[in-house]
């Protein structure tokens, strides 16, 4: 069974799941397209396996009136083949659900027509994505308008009317109030289309009373052989409503109101799921999209619960092996802790290296920078590049962030199509990220690196950006992290933050590296797996390198969060250990 969520990502700071600029600023699908390639592969670092992405993922795609954005499938080819190979090798079931506007049984057909066209352009980006079939668009039958014989009528005659390529993408799902499962299901009938279960709208708008495990076995039914059925499952939502009334005289007062059923809590109730899943015991298998306002953290948090409560269902989980009940709470907590990131509206940044200054005229006078495919960083997509400058630049712009460029596109290409003169380059054919982007502007004052370190990509924000006093402040790091560079700081710890050091972790960069006279402190955040040349203390969490160069520290959620002092002084005891901070002999010339 695949656990998924919908479009919006709580646990990752600064993900998007769609190009949400206006029509005036040339938003396009081929951004969309690295937003959610970032996506995937925050979804695969967490073994979640199934999502929803967002429907408006090409934006003003079918716009009556707006000819410029109508081509944007046809422009991105490239870039969908890329995306879906990606979905394809993670094993990842994506669907589309597309908003209240599209109502297929609308009896005005400029509606109507409208509807179908938004429909026929999602399935065109499933088949660009070249995803099977069990890649669906989920649809509801739509309104009433006072005739219910005749609004199901008019559903069937405009599923007929839809291409073959889009009819089969289709699945049909009821609603809390108009039509139920019952009614979906005499739909099928003359449609054809799967039913998508929801456990909440069944139990909220069951005018039949047909019991939810015989409504889940009829849906399930409707699916065609090879296809993995989907349902949507919600709690809920159980608290006092807070809402603004007129008063008489004018002016507004706040009333509290009671919970309104058909409304979706913020996180699943396990034991419901529980008594759910037990329900559907000797049924055929299938996947189930959660739908709650905390999105993935909600998905997370029910995952551990099923570990906790029923640890004999957890195991059925795809991308989940052998889930402990230890890793399912430290997961958790790690999450829980991603609540304080960054606010959905902020402008992100991507910090980029130009090591050369060809790639630098290149960027300024063609308005574009490469990022290779398969050295590119977890979160390439981005509002703004910003350029980090290496020593190939002069005394006044090597070292630092001088300059940045806003974003426009995002293409694939080959090193060919980007560089034709250099056709015979022994990486010709690789694929890059042709990232095209507006003029070059110059930051109110640059952002230096205050030693000498390697630097690849860094994501940021706008925010940061401008009030960064080095390049240390610029990497947005979990609210753990953050709150302990910030007490280092306070203290004048002079930290480096995401350094790689191979020989204590294998496979990712440690938080914080702080240079001293005889070795340096290595200070890691949460669970992480050390290098084979490491042993651990239990007493105090330290662990030391082999040649006795390097203190290790590594600190829990509930340490930083509830000790940060404590966890400031355990560094600067390390740093005393090795003999004081290191000199400025350390740093850049």
């Amino acid at each position: 069974m695949k656990l998924g969520f919908s479009v919006k990502v709580l646990g990752r700071p600064g993900l998007k799941s769609h190009d949400t600029r206006r029509w005036q600023n040339h938003p396009h699908l081929s951004v969309s397209l690295v937003y959610l390639r970032d996506i995937f592969a925050y979804l695969r670092q967490q073994g979640i396996r199934m999502y929803r992405m967002a429907s408006e993922l090409a934006p003003y795609l079918t716009h009556p009136v707006m000819g410029q954005f109508h081509h944007q499938i046809d422009e991105c080819q490239t870039e969908l083949a890329a995306v879906g190979e990606i979905a394809r090798a993670d094993g990842l079931r994506l669907s589309f659900h597309p908003g209240s506007h599209v109502v297929l049984n609308a009896p005005d057909e400029a509606v109507a027509a409208r509807s179908r066209a938004d429909l026929v352009a999602l399935a065109r980006l499933l088949e660009g994505m070249g995803l099977g079939p069990e890649a669906m668009i989920v649809v509801h039958v739509g309104g009433v308008y006072d005739d219910r014989q005749a609004a199901m009528a008019r559903f069937v005659e405009a599923i007929g009317q839809l291409p073959e390529a889009t009819r089969r993408r289709l699945a049909l799902e009821h609603d809390d109030a108009h039509f139920s499962l019952s009614d979906c299901y005499r739909l099928h009938q003359h449609t054809g289309l799967p039913l998508v279960y929801d456990h909440q709208h069944h139990l909220v708008h069951n005018p039949e009373r047909l019991p939810a495990g015989e409504a889940l076995r009829l849906a399930l039914s409707t699916w065609p052989a090879g296809v993995r059925p989907k349902v949507h499952f919600s709690s809920p939502r159980t608290e006092m409503r807070l809402v603004e009334r007129a008063n008489p005289d004018g002016g507004q007062r706040s009333l509290l109101q009671p919970p309104l059923w058909t409304q979706h809590a913020d996180y699943i109730n396990p034991f419901e799921f529980i008594a759910f899943l037990r329900l559907a015991e000797g049924l055929p298998d299938f996947d189930v999209l959660l739908e709650c306002k905390a999105k993935d953290l909600a998905l997370l948090r029910l995952r551990a619960d099923l570990a906790r409560y029923a640890p004999e269902l957890a195991v059925r989980l795809e991308g989940v092996e052998s889930l402990r009940l230890a890793e399912a709470r430290e997961l958790y907590e790690a999450e829980m802790e991603s609540l304080e990131g960054v606010q959905p509206d902020e402008v992100r940044v991507l910090v980029v290296v130009v090591n050369n200054r060809r790639d630098f005229e290149l960027a300024r006078r063609e308005g574009w920078y490469r990022i290779p495919v398969k050295r590119a960083p977890p979160q390439v997509g981005a509002d703004i590049l910003a350029f980090y400058q290496t020593a190939a630049f002069g005394p006044e712009e090597r070292w630092a962030v001088n300059t940045y460029a806003l974003v426009k596109r995002y293409r694939i290409v080959t090193r060919a199509e980007l560089l034709p003169e250099e056709a015979d380059h022994p990486r010709a054919g690789d694929r890059y990220f042709k990232v095209e982007i507006g003029p070059l502007q110059k930051l109110p004052r640059p952002v230096p690196s205050r030693r000498l370190r390697r630097i690849t990509f860094i994501p940021t924000t706008l925010e940061r950006l401008l009030h960064a006093e080095e390049i240390n402040d610029l990497w947005l790091g979990n609210p753990l992290q953050e709150r302990l560079w910030a007490a280092l700081k306070a203290e004048e710890i002079a930290a480096e933050r995401e350094v790689e050091v191979p020989e204590v972790l294998a496979t990712e960069a440690a938080d914080f590296v702080i240079p001293c006279a005889e070795g340096e402190v290595i200070v890691l955040c949460g669970g992480r797996v050390l290098g084979e040349g490491m042993h651990t203390l239990r007493e105090e969490g330290i662990s030391y390198g082999t040649a006795a160069r390097q203190v290790i520290l590594r600190f829990n959620t509930r340490q930083i969060a509830e000790a940060l002092s404590d966890c400031v002084t355990a560094v600067a005891e390390a740093i005393a250990r090795l003999g004081g901070l290191a000199g400025q002999n350390r740093s850049l010339p």
